[in-house]
Formats: C-alpha cells, structure tokens, sequence
C-alpha cells in the first residue's frame, strides 16, 4: 500500500521519514511488522498562490502495517508540524464514470460537474529513494 504524508516540512530528509514511520511498523504482540520498501518526496509548486509544497509518498509492504501507520500516525507531529497521513490513490480518466457515460447512467452527469483535483499544481521535482533489505534492518543514517 501506498500512503501519502501531505504537507511535510521542507527540509524533511528520507532518513527522517523512516524515523517517523518505525514505531509503527515494528508491530508487536500479534501484530506482523511491516517495512518500507519505497519513499519519493514530491515537491509541487501552486501556480496560482506561487507556493510550493512538499509530500512524502511511502510505499509499505503490509497492508495491516499500512493501515496502522495511517490510523495511528494521522495528524502528529514530524519535525514539528502536524502533518495527515492517508491511502494515496492513483486516478485515472479511465475509470470516470463521467467520461464513460452510458444512456443508463445519465444520473452521474449531474454529480461532481469539478475535479476536486487543483489543475494548477505542477510537479517542480521528485527525490525517490528504494529501501532495501539492508538499510531497513540496520540503518546506517
């Protein structure tokens, strides 16, 4: 599964992402351990509000690990500042039923006429790291 840390501060390094998340993905008592297998920090820019911002995409081996990092990581603090911690999802047009509409689905036309996705974002850049076996287990940071 994938996770979405939104909103992180910017000079957040991956080493610190793998810090934040360990806690969690230890498991414990009856509780498989889960690990990180991949972290890309997305740096976006708002061409309207020229902001930037920054989001750390996580990938994580268990789905059970996943979903513990989101329910008990969500809104605490990562350097500081609170951050949310959700299921990213990948979208496609493919599967928008306002795209692929048919005469008997003409009641869709009328629901969510936006995107709720903000079309001004662009990606300035991307830092991607895969953490394999060796640096999960013994971190050299």
């Amino acid at each position: 599964m994938i996770i979405i840390l939104r909103r992180i501060p910017e000079n957040t390094e991956n080493h610190e992402i793998i810090d934040f998340l360990a806690p969690v993905l230890k498991g414990g008592f009856l509780k498989r351990p889960g690990h990180i297998e991949h972290i890309k920090i997305l740096i976006l820019k708002d061409t309207l509000k020229n902001t930037i911002e920054y989001h750390g995409l996580v990938t994580i081996d268990s789905d059970a690990a996943a979903n513990r990092v989101i329910k008990r990581l969500n809104r605490k603090p990562l350097k500081n500042k609170n951050i949310i911690v959700r299921e990213y999802f990948h979208r496609s047009w493919h599967n928008d039923a306002r795209v692929n509409t048919h005469e008997w689905n003409e009641e869709l036309e009328d629901k969510r006429k936006n995107n709720r996705r903000r079309a001004r974002l662009e990606v300035v850049s991307e830092e991607s790291m895969r953490v394999n076996r060796l640096e999960r287990d013994h971190p050299t940071f």
